[in-house]
């Protein structure tokens, strides 16, 4: 079996249709026919169709009993000449139409194409400023926490330090005391064989010795205390400074968030308005088909 050619089925469909229906074949009633999606050979096939009918229609008018051949003769010439002028407009009108259904069809594809792609870096965005504010997040729970510990163990140093501030107190009155015993000794001891002197002046030595001792032991633990706490005082202000810059890329992340949401909406509005243009410029082809058909009728 001779597998036919697209024309050739085209063709046949057209007369089918036509005898079918009663009206003139289109590109979009012939498409579903033969099952082919091949504007350009339907077109050409639909042309050649409608010389034919034209044909048809001039062979069997043939002469009207009674009536001059001159008059026959130029009554089919005007009629053919009628039949030509009106052909040739509808066919520009078909083919402007369809032309710019093309082209609307293609600016919809591509309109469609661009919202999808808009769509899909709106979806990956969107999902990368999610991860971000949740990493950021985080991060603010986990500097907030530290912020708290840091704090927590800046009071306990300041504690400690007013601890060794009352201690150095402490030991400071009693190394006065001593003083003052060691000076009432002096005295005491004056009046004493000079084998007590010698002693009492060795118990002088040995308890000054120890008291400096113990006053820069005192001192030492006081800086290190106080260098604790400028420490802790340092960090605390730095996670506070990390914290608003956090709670600021935030805020700058959800404003963009916003922005690309606006501008997937306004590429959804404009596909709407073209897809309407295209439904309208359809219904404007449709009835200008059905007038044509009723008057070739």
């Amino acid at each position: 079996m001779i597998k036919k050619s697209t024309y050739t089925r085209a063709l046949e469909a057209c007369e089918a249709f036509f005898i079918d229906t009663g009206q003139v074949p289109t590109i979009e009633t012939i498409k579903p026919l033969i099952g082919v999606n091949s504007p350009s050979t339907i077109s050409s096939a639909i042309k050649d169709w409608k010389r034919a009918l034209a044909t048809t229609i001039k062979t069997d008018q043939g002469a009207l009993p009674g009536v001059p051949a001159a008059l026959t003769d130029a009554l089919q010439g005007c009629w053919q000449l009628a039949l030509a002028e009106a052909r040739q407009v509808f066919t520009e009108k078909v083919d402007e139409l369809q032309a710019q259904q093309a082209a609307l069809a293609d600016q919809d594809a591509a309109l469609k194409v661009e919202a999808e792609r808009m769509q899909q870096v709106l979806q990956f965005a969107e999902q990368a400023y999610q991860d971000k504010i949740t990493h950021l997040s985080k991060d603010n729970d986990r500097l907030s926490a530290e912020t708290q510990r840091l704090t927590e163990q800046s009071e306990y140093y300041r504690s400690q330090a007013t601890a060794v501030e009352k201690t150095h107190a402490v030991l400071t009155e009693t190394i006065r005391q001593e003083q003052d015993k060691v000076q009432r000794l002096e005295i005491h001891y004056d009046k004493e064989h000079d084998w007590a002197l010698m002693r009492i002046e060795e118990e002088k030595d040995n308890h000054r010795l120890q008291t400096q001792q113990e006053m820069r032991r005192c001192q030492a633990e006081t800086q290190r205390s106080q260098q604790a706490l400028e420490l802790l005082q340092a960090k605390y202000a730095m996670a506070i400074t990390i914290n608003e810059q956090n709670r600021d890329r935030i805020t700058e992340l959800e404003r963009n968030l916003s922005n690309e949401k606006l501008k997937l909406a306004e590429v959804t509005l404009q596909a709407a308005h073209l897809q309407k243009e295209l439904n309208n410029k359809d219904e404007r082809l449709r009835l200008m088909e059905a007038k044509q058909n009723k008057r070739i009728k």
